[in-house]
């Protein structure tokens, strides 16, 4: 099963569970919990009617590796927020090809700037594609902001 195919899963999980709409956060902790068959089925064991029980996942939990504790705290933190994330930046740095760009990208989506869409390849297989339209735009706005502002300095 594809990283596609695993977080669609998961989202479909999600939002059976769920009555209102995903915020970003849950997009990021999915789309990062989806990329390896073990961290999707372990965190599909603690999806609740409350959200994801990251902190009994973390607890309960054994990983295979280092590198997938590292994934699975990154996306703890990006879903709530307010937990302590005891992945360093120099953890995230050395994380296996392709997590670090992921754990990247899933910044990117729990912001805003990034959307998670899924499409078909040529092969006619689902997989994930990152819009940054969003970010795009915000970044228009923010540069358009700061020429007219600096306009009114002169």
């Amino acid at each position: 099963m594809s990283h596609a195919c695993r977080y669609m899963k998961l989202m479909e999980q999600v939002t059976q569970t769920r009555q209102s709409e995903l915020d970003n956060s849950y997009h990021a902790a999915l789309y990062l919990m989806a990329s390896e068959p073990s961290l999707a089925e372990k965190i599909s064991r603690y999806i609740t009617r409350d959200g994801i029980d990251f902190p009994v996942l973390m607890k309960k939990e054994r990983f295979d590796y280092d590198w997938m504790k590292t994934v699975a705290d990154a996306a703890h933190n990006l879903f709530s927020w307010t937990s302590k994330c005891g992945a360093t930046p120099f953890e995230l740095s050395r994380l296996p090809h392709p997590y670090t760009q992921m754990v990247c990208n899933a910044m990117f989506v729990a912001n805003g700037d990034y959307e998670v869409k899924i499409r078909q390849n040529e092969q006619e297989q689902d997989e994930i594609v990152l819009d940054n339209t969003r970010g795009r735009q915000r970044e228009a706005i923010e540069s358009q902001f700061e020429r007219f502002t600096a306009g009114m300095e002169q």
